[in-house]
């Protein structure tokens, strides 16, 4: 990176209080950043460390209009959003994917590739794959037969996608993801526990991002749906026939059950459970660690295990805190009690 502060605040669409020529050529935390970087102040709270940054340039919130004594100023409505617009393209700039067709990359019968198709070594198409334009395919990666891998999509190495599953445009899926395993579905019989065949598939939509070793199962008949634009985490469990809404988020841990809907604009925090055969609501919050046992209309905030309305959840948290000392008090009661029965008898 080696770009003025003038240009930056031009892609940005900031205004500039300071030098506009100065130079930057990195970007860094406010507490960390040293001479020729850039950094933002992301939230009040960090406003003590703008007298001490050694930073070069600052993006700061709009209603900041006092010069700092060594830093261009970058006034702009969202300081972390600015930033974030950085450092994706400092990611171009770093991140170098493969080119070309590895030799060691097997393509089997009637597969279709867009154009500009990039597959590392060891990569494996199964017959019948459908591989959009501008995709890549890291090394170790394997899609199974007939199933579709849409424009501009990026998989990284040892991802696993079976048969008949299809992936959208501009998806990110990273290191060890396996899509369209089969979902536990079983079934007791004479004594013995019988394998209920999984045959359904996997759509995911365009703009998806999964993290590594995320397993997102196939459906037992039917499909399992990942809506356009949401987000997952690392270490994610999807069973089989979910349904998720779009531009959800799903933070790490999380494990949810079978035939469960998920409604757009959700919230999951990390190791988060849902129980299977429950509907979320659209825009429900669900705070980490919860254990969701039931449907949860649109627009909730929900805690606890099992989970509740967030503000009953925090009582029950706080009553918590206070029962060794209501446990003491019902002691001393009820020996005070047993005084007087005894006097009573005497």
């Amino acid at each position: 990176m080696n770009q003025s502060v003038k240009d930056i605040a031009a892609h940005v669409g900031g205004s500039i209080i300071g030098n506009p020529e100065t130079t930057i050529t990195g970007l860094n935390g406010i507490r960390e950043a040293q001479s020729g970087e850039l950094t933002f102040l992301g939230s009040p709270q960090y406003a003590s460390f703008m007298k001490t940054t050694q930073a070069s340039a600052i993006f700061v919130p709009r209603d900041i209009d006092t010069p700092h004594p060594t830093a261009a100023l970058i006034q702009v409505d969202t300081p972390y959003a600015a930033f974030a617009m950085m450092l994706q393209m400092l990611e171009k700039e770093m991140r170098v994917h493969p080119t070309g067709q590895h030799p060691t990359a097997v393509i089997g019968d009637n597969v279709t590739l867009g154009e500009n198709v990039n597959l590392d070594a060891h990569v494996r198409l199964a017959d019948n794959c459908t591989i959009g334009s501008n995709v890549t395919l890291y090394a170790g990666v394997y899609i199974g037969r007939n199933s579709v891998i849409g424009d501009d999509t990026i998989i990284y190495s040892n991802t696993s996608i079976r048969e008949w599953v299809s992936i959208g445009k501009r998806c990110l899926i990273h290191s060890n993801v396996a899509i369209g395993t089969d979902g536990f579905g079983f079934t007791p019989m004479d004594g013995k526990i019988m394998k209920i065949p999984q045959v359904g598939t996997v759509e995911i939509g365009d703009d998806v991002e999964i993290g590594s070793n995320t397993a997102i199962d196939r459906a037992t008949c039917g499909k399992t749906v990942i809506g356009s634009g949401t987000k997952i985490d690392n270490m994610v469990q999807i069973g089989h026939n979910v349904v998720i809404g779009e531009n959800t988020t799903i933070s790490g841990a999380v494990a949810i059950a079978g035939s469960t809907t998920v409604g757009s604009g959700v919230t999951i925090g990390g190791m988060a459970g849902l129980n299977g055969h429950i509907d979320i609501g659209d825009n429900v919050m669900i705070a980490g660690a919860s254990r969701v046992t039931h449907s949860i209309p649109p627009n909730q905030m929900v805690s606890g295990a099992p989970a509740v309305k967030h503000t009953l959840g925090r009582k029950i948290i706080m009553s918590l805190k206070r029962l060794p000392e209501l446990l003491r008090r019902v002691r001393v009661l009820e020996k005070r009690l047993e005084q007087m029965e005894d006097k009573d008898n005497g």
